[in-house]
């Protein structure tokens, strides 16, 4: 009988335990995922690590928070919707690690906003979009806000995402439009290219919500406890976190920028000068940055599709 020698067997073992690791760590995504759970008031956007575990990463001071963005050059600022509500708010972080304790409106539309999402151009710049919809009510719309100003920039026909959509989208780094289904089961994720739209993906377990692209990748929220990554390339659907505390999981987020300088820009949206090249490789300011608007009375709640 041939034996093996103690040095083999402790490297055999250290290979073992690394392609545990390995196996182990597939499907866990980025480091650190951020998500928003839309059934809280106060709203609260969580960091979530491979492990599952969870920290506040930030809270506003009173309502939800259906929808959230990092502005993709200046980690200091957060921005947040509530779907109900008809303001993008924005929320500042002091070089202490402090946030500001009130609601500061960056922008006020005429009806609810549903989605954001701020999204760095090649050239580095900064392309901010938002939407509003009406569910299987009517067709939706995506907006593109530039010096203060919204143009319609995408109408999303009800015909074209199987009669429902509750006003999630993204874009990707080449920037194709993704758009997915809602609260609503089976859903669906439709790219948007040269103007067809195609649905690439369904899911008859849970709703997509809210989505973030990195990768090749699109993560999304599942309307429940579970943060889902959709490969592309592949269309494999893996649970990237699982975080059982929540119900009512909205939306998720990933960080764009590769540093966090500890410069605060104000909130009117000044260039930042400290800022380093994001994760994608742009390197730029935010040269469209939105304006600071005056609220206005807010509009009755209704219920959210």
């Amino acid at each position: 009988m041939n034996r093996i020698s103690a040095p083999v067997k402790i490297l055999l073992l250290l290979i073992f335990f690394i392609s545990l690791t390995s196996i182990a760590a597939m499907g866990q995504g980025p480091a650190t995922v951020y998500f928003a759970d839309a059934m809280e008031n106060p709203g609260k956007v969580y960091s979530s690590a491979m492990s599952g575990s969870e920290n506040v990463y930030f809270a506003r001071p009173s309502g939800n928070i259906y929808t959230f963005a990092f502005h993709p050059y200046v980690p200091e600022k957060l921005y947040y919707v509530n779907a109900n509500d008809n303001k993008i708010y924005l929320a500042t972080r002091t070089t202490g690690g402090t946030w500001t304790t009130t609601d500061q409106v960056a922008y006020t539309h005429s009806t609810y906003i549903r989605d954001l999402e701020y999204h760095p151009t090649a050239s580095g710049g900064l392309e901010v979009y938002f939407s509003e919809s009406r569910g299987a009510g009517a067709d939706g719309q995506i907006y593109l806000l530039s010096g203060g100003a919204a143009t319609p920039y995408y109408t999303v026909r009800l015909s074209d995402v199987d009669g429902f959509w509750a006003g999630d989208f993204i874009h990707d780094q080449d920037g194709n439009l993704y758009l997915s289904s809602g609260n609503q089961i089976p859903a669906s994720i439709y790219r948007v290219s040269g103007g067809t739209v195609s649905r690439i993906y369904t899911s008859n377990n849970a709703p997509i919500t809210g989505m973030a692209y990195r990768d090749g990748s699109i993560y999304y929220a599942n309307w429940g406890s579970e943060i889902h990554r959709l490969d592309l390339s592949t269309l494999v659907d893996t649970v990237v976190r699982s975080q059982s505390g929540h119900t009512w999981i909205s939306d998720v987020g990933l960080m764009s920028f590769s540093a966090t300088t500890g410069v605060l820009a104000d909130a009117s949206g000044i260039r930042n000068s400290g800022i380093m090249p994001n994760a994608m490789g742009k390197i730029g300011m935010a040269k469209n940055p939105i304006d600071q608007l005056n609220p206005q009375p807010e509009p009755p709640k209704p219920k959210y599709y």
